[in-house]
């Protein structure tokens, strides 16, 4: 009785509760249209030439993918800083803009070649998505401004500067090894591996 006291007041209470109703009501909503009560868990692989992991769990995972790889940096940030970074997506933002618009070159808005190898168009997003955290990091470790009113800073501006890096342009690579970083590893999702890799 006391663990399960403990456990009530714990804050993994809620999240936990919650994720079981969410399940419980797909189980509900799947059995009611007559489907079987796993439905919901149920992977498989699909009926093509090259064959590939698909499933409402893959679905949720695959999507899910990007804002995993962005919690993780939350995560460091709240456990160090006691604060919270509000910049990371307009960061996120401005380093695809980077990374697309070298890979892209003269090239843009639209490419079906790189102008320079993948690795380097990756390393300049790194590279950027680094100094950015930098700059945050400098705000509130040497200036001692709150960790939310310095990532405001970026929060506002880093967008705008993606868009001025693009000419205002959507870039569009559309080149197959650029792809291989939205699409799959053999049968799993590439964003699934780079997501596991990361909380790993």
């Amino acid at each position: 009785m006391n663990a399960l006291k403990k456990f009530t007041r714990s804050q993994l209470f809620m999240p936990v509760v919650c994720v079981v109703l969410v399940l419980l009501i797909n189980v509900v909503y799947d059995v009611a249209q007559g489907r079987p009560f796993y439905e919901f868990f149920r992977i498989y692989l699909s009926d093509a030439a090259e064959p590939v992991l698909q499933g409402r769990l893959i679905s949720i995972l695959n999507r899910g993918s990007e804002v995993a790889i962005l919690a993780i940096g939350m995560t460091l940030v709240v456990s160090a800083s006691a604060g919270t970074d509000i910049s990371v997506g307009s960061v996120m933002s401005l380093c695809a803009c980077v990374c697309c618009t070298v890979l892209a070159g003269d090239m843009a808005p639209q490419t079906t070649e790189l102008a320079v190898p993948l690795i380097v168009g990756i390393l300049a997003g790194l590279v950027v998505g680094c100094l950015c955290g930098a700059f945050n990091g400098f705000l509130v470790a040497n200036l001692n401004i709150q960790p939310m009113v310095a990532t405001l800073i970026l929060y506002s501006a880093a967008r705008a500067i993606g868009l001025l890096v693009n000419h205002d342009f959507i870039i569009y690579v559309r080149n197959d090894t650029f792809a291989v970083l939205g699409g799959y590893v053999g049968p799993v999702p590439t964003p699934i591996i780079i997501a596991a890799a990361c909380i790993l």
